[in-house]
């Protein structure tokens, strides 16, 4: 199973369902554009630091997403 996020407008939530990705070991995809300034970087600055248990793949749109 994976979760998709289409358009993601607050970062909270996107970090919480990330969250449930890395506990359930299942992949996660962002699709773009976010409301929200979307990096590891950033991530890891609000202590999100299970990243590294998670695999986020980011696509530019929607029809990018389902090729």
């Amino acid at each position: 199973m994976q979760i998709a996020l289409f358009q993601p407008d607050i970062a909270q939530n996107t970090g919480t369902i990330l969250r449930l990705c890395a506990c359930l070991g299942m992949a996660a995809h962002i699709i773009e554009p976010a409301g929200f300034p979307f990096s590891d970087r950033l991530f890891r600055r609000a202590g999100m630091d299970y990243l590294d248990h998670v695999s986020v793949t980011r696509h530019d749109s929607w029809s990018k997403f389902e090729d």
